[in-house]
């Protein structure tokens, strides 16, 4: 066993002779006293070759480690007991190593390095640490690396000039800082993307604007085409133009009904048909899409919680205006099937219109007979009352005259139509809004208004009554007296239908698509089971 450990351990000799010099000096002075008194002992007790074999060895709690080779008749025999000790001891330095001096041991022998000598601390060219005669005869016959199989030659040995090496746990701070880089990354490219999402914002608001001008000049220049026109009276009644029409297509909307109010956009090429939801788990009322191009109804919207009374489409934004009788008003965009924003109200709201001289203004009439201006910007509530005129009756219809060139009237307001009177509030040109009440020459009970924004004509229609027998569609336009004070209104023509109206139909004034100086009148006939398409213009009429 002790030629194992010398052969084995020539590559330890040296660390271990230094250590057991140095612990042969400290121990020197606490055993001086004990050697002194064991020669003493010797001299006064003459011991021969007999009393050789009998005498006990000193304790070894007395000796400790150096016991053997203090004694003076073993001191020759027994001179290498302490180097054996030591390097047995050193055999298997992992017995009571820790989890923590893992980074301490080399991983070939699994003895501890040492800063000199042979079995020194050095490195591979990958970076791995090894001690020097271990890897010096591991690369003796395998040229690679013990721990990575990278390859290695003895001259990429290389001295590492450090105490104590220990590895430190960096996997976690490495993987936050990972994250963090990659979080920053993604930071900048959502900046980024959001700088160009801007940008193109702008750049389509921007497109939005000019196509809103050249969309008002144009129509300027139709209004001023249309009132430049000259319109022979008496050869428009000798030879009326009249509209022939043909039905082009029959489409169901609800299978169960319930459809009431129709709008028509001709600036997106849109129609909207009201209908309740035919979704039983999202039940409510909203609007039907259908497209002017093909005739195809598309997506539903659901808006209220109640049948919509009336709606209104916005004359340049896609936007519309919904009344209805959850006792509230929407505004909804069309293009994206949002809500914009809800007014409610407290009561139910049964008719609404745009403003067409200021695009935020917007008006809406209550079942009690009230009436009131909101603004888009103002979202919390009304911005002004209308002053009330005629009895508390739900306000049917609600009907916006805008400013006219082609008139010589140029003042602009509402017409407010209830069940049993109808009047023209005028506006004032004031910054706060101030209105006076102008009545009609009309007799109700009236069930619906139209206008004709170019011209400024308006009709208004009314069913039968005690003093007149028929449904009657009357034609009018705004102007002032011979004073020019004070602003009256002129029936221009009338028109009388059935003597019965059970549905409340609403009539349509709009221009002749092929004489701009008319107008046609489309309103429901019960008693003829169709409609009633009538040419109105200065006083001539004829049926087509």
């Amino acid at each position: 066993m002790d030629r194992f450990i010398q052969e084995e351990g020539d590559s330890n000799e040296e660390a271990v002779l230094i250590e057991d010099s140095e612990d042969e000096d400290s121990d020197q002075s606490n055993a001086g006293s004990d050697v002194d008194a064991t020669d003493a002992q010797n001299d006064a007790v003459p011991m021969d070759s007999s009393n050789l074999e009998s005498a006990s060895p000193v304790p070894d709690e007395h000796l400790g480690n150096e016991g053997s080779s203090r004694h003076p008749l073993g001191e020759s025999r027994h001179k290498s007991t302490p180097k054996k000790e030591k390097v047995e001891t050193k055999a298997n330095p992992l017995a009571n190593m820790s989890v923590d001096d893992d980074g301490q041991t080399c991983t070939i022998c699994f003895d501890q390095w040492t800063n000199s000598s042979e079995h020194r601390l050095v490195s591979l060219r990958c970076g791995h640490l090894f001690g020097r005669s271990c890897i010096t005869k591991w690369l003796k016959g395998n040229a690679r690396c013990p721990q990575c199989n990278a390859r290695a030659r003895k001259s990429e040995i290389r001295n590492i000039y450090a105490k104590a090496v220990k590895v430190v746990d960096s996997s976690e701070r490495d993987k936050a800082l990972l994250e963090l880089q990659l979080e920053r990354d993604l930071r900048k490219k959502a900046e980024m993307t959001a700088n160009q999402e801007r940008l193109k914002h702008m750049m389509s608001v921007q497109e939005c604007e000019r196509l809103k001008r050249e969309l008002m000049e144009a129509n300027k220049l139709l209004q001023e085409y249309r009132c430049g026109m000259k319109i022979d009276v008496s050869q428009s009644a000798a030879k009326p133009k009249v509209a022939i029409f043909a039905l082009e297509k029959s489409m169901e909307i609800a299978k169960h009904g319930g459809c009431r109010i129709v709008d028509v956009c001709d600036l997106l090429g849109m129609i909207l048909i009201s209908q309740p939801s035919i979704n039983e788990l999202f039940p409510g009322y909203g609007f039907r899409k259908i497209s002017t191009l093909d005739m195809k109804p598309s997506e539903f919207v659901l808006v209220h919680q109640k049948p919509i009374r009336d709606m209104a489409f916005h004359c340049h934004d896609g936007l519309v205006l919904t009344a209805s009788l959850d006792k509230s008003v929407k505004i909804t965009n069309v293009l994206t099937n949002s809500v914009v924003h809800t007014y409610p109200l407290d009561s139910d709201v049964w008719s609404c219109a745009w403003d067409l001289d200021e695009p935020t203004y917007f008006y809406a009439g209550l079942k009690t007979g009230d009436v009131y201006l909101f603004d888009i910007r103002m979202t919390s509530r009304y911005v002004h009352e209308l002053p009330r005129y005629g009895n508390r009756t739900p306000v049917v219809a609600l009907e916006y005259i805008k400013k006219s060139s082609c008139s010589s009237y140029s003042k602009s307001g509402p017409i407010v139509g209830t069940l049993s009177e109808c009047a023209f509030f005028q506006r004032s040109d004031h910054q706060v809004p101030d209105y006076k009440v102008i009545p009609l020459p009309t007799v109700g009970p009236y069930t619906s208004l139209s206008s004709e924004p170019i011209s400024g004509h308006f009709l208004v229609s009314s069913r039968p009554s005690p003093k007149q027998t028929r449904v009657t569609h009357t034609l009018c336009e705004l102007s002032v007296d011979q004073s020019g004070a004070d602003v009256v209104c002129n029936p221009i023509q009338t028109i009388q239908g059935g003597r019965s109206q059970l549905q409340l139909t609403r009539s349509k004034l709009l221009p002749h698509p092929d004489d701009p100086s008319s107008l046609l009148v489309c309103a429901g006939d019960e008693e003829a089971h169709g409609g009633d398409d009538r040419t109105g213009k200065s006083g001539i009429s004829g049926k087509s």
